[in-house]
Formats: C-alpha cells, sequence, structure tokens
C-alpha cells in the first residue's frame, strides 16, 4: 500500500494530461492567438488560467514520480541517490518557478 499513493497520482496526472493537451490545442486552434491581445485575453480567461496551472503541477508531480522511482530503483549508492534526488527536485522546482514567472508575471 506504500506506493500505490504516488503510482495512483501519477496515472491520474497522466489522464489529466491526456485530456489537456489536445483540449488546449483545440481551443487555440479556434482562437488563433497570433497577436499579443489575443493571447493575453486567451490567458486572462480564470478557467484556463486555472486548467493550465493544473496541468503544470501534474506535469511536474508527474515527471518527479517517474524519475523518483528510475532514481531508486537503479541508483544504489545511498550518498548518490539523494544527491541525485536533491538535483531532481531543484530542477523541477526551478522550472516550476519559470513556468509561472512566463505566465503570470
Amino acid at each position: 500500500m506504500k506506493g500505490f499513493l504516488p503510482w495512483l497520482l501519477q496515472r491520474l496526472t497522466a489522464v489529466y494530461m491526456l485530456i489537456f493537451i489536445p483540449s488546449i490545442l483545440f481551443t487555440l486552434l479556434i482562437e488563433m492567438p497570433w497577436n499579443y491581445e489575443k493571447w493575453n485575453s486567451l490567458l486572462n480567461n480564470t478557467v484556463l488560467q486555472f486548467s493550465l496551472l493544473l496541468f503544470v503541477w501534474a506535469l511536474l508531480f508527474h515527471t518527479w514520480v517517474g524519475l523518483r522511482d528510475v532514481i531508486i530503483d537503479y541508483i544504489h549508492p545511498t550518498a548518490l541517490r539523494l544527491t541525485a534526488l536533491t538535483f531532481v527536485v531543484l530542477f523541477l522546482l526551478i522550472h516550476a518557478v519559470w513556468i509561472l514567472k512566463i505566465l503570470w508575471f
């Protein structure tokens, strides 16, 4: 039961991303935001902001669970494993801040 929750959350994030990507592509095809005003109005939509934020969270969490499992399975020395996990966490946090900065600041 210990690994069930991360497994389940990874599957749920995969399903959300599988639904979100075609939806956002369809939205972009319909809206065709080719200039700043259209992009701005599209990204000011609260529903899109929330779903995009949820997508970013799902992508980062999905990545974390997958990489964590691979590192735990294949890197056996404890110090090297902890170092690798620390670098992955820092990498994902930096990208989370970067994505939030791009989208909302």
